[in-house]
Formats: C-alpha cells, structure tokens, sequence
C-alpha cells in the first residue's frame, strides 16, 4: 500500500547541516497500526510529513498505491493530502473563526455530509459543542475535534503526530480509542508518540535513530 524507498531529507541552519533521514526504507500494509518511536530529533516528525506529502525529501521516494507521491501533479498531490491521508497534530491547526462543525466540514473540499459529522461528535461526546468555537473548548475537546476532520473523509491512512502530546491521562485514552476504532474499522495507522502507552496500542514499532531506521 505504501512504500518508502531510502528517503534521505538534510536541513541547514546558520551554516549547518542536519541529516533528519538517513536512507530510511520501509513498507506499510493496508491496515497496520504502526508507532514511529525514537529519541527526540530522530526523525520521527520528518518521516511522518513525507509519508503525507508535505515535506518533499531530497533523495529517495515515497509510493502509495504504486504511484509516486512526489511525481504527483499539484491537482492530484492534493487529493492525496486531502483524501488518501488524515492529519492529527500535537497543535490542533483548528480556524479560530469557524465552530466545531464548520472546522470540520470544511476539511472536505465537498463539506462532508452533515449527519456523518454530527455521528461523529456524538461519539467524540461533542455533539453539544458542535457551534462553539475554539477558544471555548478544552484541549480534550480541540483534539476530538482534530481527530474528527481527520477522519471524516474517511482516508486510508490516519497520521498522528504526537496526539496526546497536549493531552492528561484521560483524554489521551479516549483520543487513542477513537484512533483504535478507526483501525479496527479498516483504517491504517502511523503514530508517533513519546507516550509509551499510547505507542502500546500499535501492533508494530519502527525505530528511527538519529535518522536511521533501527
């Protein structure tokens, strides 16, 4: 389903360079539920933006359903982005000017179905929110509604970077339980994740290490 093919990516800061990928290689089957694990700096993050298409490496390519992600025009990249992946953040990226609903509505170029939404935030216990804003919600409830854009066009692959990062105990248990029943719906999974118990519901770790695969 996804295949990445010695991804090297190098970064220069005041005439310095960081390699944050060094010739990473690895396959994801349609349904896996991995979690990208390693120290700080390693790459984690790196790896995770290329896979979604959204930072182009320098060496090496990324293939999804056999087609080259990065040979992609930029009609049909954006497809990929906007159909193919879903995107959860440590930062929620949600639009301080829209509600609840209209945040996630508006993740779908086509606005997704109104009962579909409001399905989900029902099951995200947000359902009574769904006309607040923002910055009348709690980090829980910033994320679930995160969680929901990123799903509701029903994308093969989910991507979480750092989800609980913002998270206490139990809201980090009940985003990961919405992340677990997407999976268990069909849904593929790649988490990266400091949290070794949020990292505990992956079936499979891949390890990077100062930019390489371990």
């Amino acid at each position: 389903m996804l295949e990445v093919k010695n991804i090297t990516k190098t970064y220069t800061k005041n005439g310095s360079t960081f390699t944050a990928l060094n010739d990473v290689s690895l396959n994801v089957d349609k349904g896996d539920f991995a979690a990208i694990v390693g120290p700080s700096g390693s790459g984690k993050s790196t790896l995770l933006h290329t896979i979604g298409g959204l930072i182009k490496p320098d060496l090496g390519q990324v293939f999804y359903k056999g087609e080259n992600v990065y040979e992609k025009n930029n009609r049909n990249a954006n497809l990929y982005r906007k159909k193919s992946i879903g995107f959860v953040f440590q930062q929620f990226h949600l639009l301080p000017y829209l509600s609840v609903f209209e945040n996630i509505r508006m993740s779908d170029g086509k606005k997704a179905n109104k009962k579909s939404i409001e399905y989900y935030l029902e099951k995200c216990l947000l359902l009574s929110l769904k006309n607040k804003y923002p910055s009348e919600l709690s980090v829980g409830e910033k994320q679930r509604t995160a969680f929901i854009r990123a799903i509701i066009s029903e994308p093969d692959i989910l991507l979480a970077d750092e989800p609980t990062g913002n998270l206490d105990p139990e809201n980090s248990r009940i985003l990961m339980s919405l992340i677990t029943d997407f999976h268990k719906k069909g849904g593929t999974v790649l988490l990266v994740s400091h949290d070794a118990e949020s990292a505990n519901y992956a079936s499979r770790k891949i390890t990077l290490q100062q930019g390489k695969l371990i």
